[in-house]
């Protein structure tokens, strides 16, 4: 029986955590692996570990270790990695995510199916607001169209040549043919499998800190092109957001991670290109006026937070709308 390894950072998670392992443990029945789950505390100040510790005594199938890191999700990976020293499954996960019931089965069967592909990621849905808060419930409907809408957001250039799998083994749920070919070719750090721990890698350089912005370029520059693909059948929820100062500062440090990467690795910067998205305007124009109006105004928002991030670029991104 073959073995998979679970990564999940936890970070002042005590809200989500439980949720999440809960999930996990739904998710993972029937699959024929052993699993060897590791939670490492990242630098917590709430009740993360205690939450853990429970966790490892109502999942024990889960076989669940906790580990301790400095701070940064990064550390927090590379501390599990280290305890890894087999060929087997890894599978990252955030711990402020919900995994659909058959999410990580559907990975597992397309690692196996395509013996080129290295990682796949997960489709992060942002989960419904479920409040009475009327402005907090027009938020969520804005700031969170687009992960509810899969097919609405493209690559900015041609990257066909990235999606060899769209043709021969077409998606047909939250994707279609043509729209695969024009997605984007990295996955989402929210969850994701990798072959194994010889294609995970952490920036040399100081400064950048996305697993999901570094190990995608890092794969596609030294392995190939045809080696990352998203599942788009394979959901994870996570929370919506609700406020358009969390929103900013959510983006902001996606920005400067960016920025980062950019300026430290110029090999990149082809695949940076082709990892730029853009609103896909006919399929947004497809959709009923309701719709078409959230987009718009989504549209409006990410312009405006793109306008103060040009004033705040040399900001620490923590320190935001000040």
């Amino acid at each position: 029986m073959n073995r998979i390894f679970v990564i999940i950072p936890v970070h002042n998670n005590e809200e989500n955590l439980n949720e999440c392992i809960k999930s996990l443990n739904k998710s993972i029945q029937g699959i024929k692996y052993k699993f060897k789950t590791f939670l490492i505390i990242n630098n917590c100040i709430d009740k993360s570990s205690e939450i853990a510790i429970k966790c490892k005594d109502k999942y024990p199938h889960l076989k669940i270790e906790i580990l301790n890191s400095s701070k940064g999700k990064l550390n927090s990976q590379e501390s599990a990695i280290k305890k890894i020293d087999s060929e087997n499954l890894i599978l990252f996960i955030d711990a402020d995510v919900v995994l659909k019931r058959d999410s990580v089965k559907i990975l597992i069967k397309e690692l196996k199916k395509h013996i080129r592909l290295v990682a796949i990621g997960s489709f992060p849905v942002a989960k419904s607001y479920k409040g009475k808060d009327i402005w907090k419930s027009f938020l969520d409907k804005v700031l969170n169209i687009r992960s509810r809408h899969p097919m609405s957001e493209v690559s900015l250039l041609n990257v066909e040549e990235y999606h060899p799998y769209a043709i021969c083994d077409t998606q047909n749920k939250n994707t279609s043919l043509s729209h695969e070919l024009k997605s984007k070719i990295f996955f989402h750090g929210r969850t994701f499998l990798l072959r194994s721990k010889k294609y995970w890698s952490r920036p040399k350089s100081e400064g950048i800190v996305g697993d999901d912005s570094y190990i995608p370029d890092h794969i596609i520059f030294n392995y190939g092109k045809d080696r990352i693909r998203t599942r788009y059948d394979s959901i994870v929820y996570y929370d919506p957001f609700i406020s358009l100062k969390e929103h900013f500062n959510t983006y902001k440090r996606v920005y400067f991670d960016l920025r980062n990467l950019k300026e430290k690795y110029p090999k990149f910067r082809d695949i940076r290109n082709h990892s730029q998205l853009v609103l896909d305007r006919t399929y947004i124009g497809k959709q009923k006026f309701t719709i078409r109006l959230f987009f718009f105004l989504y549209f409006l928002v990410r312009k405006i937070e793109r306008f103060f991030y040009k004033f705040s670029i040399n900001q620490d991104p923590d320190k935001i709308w000040k």
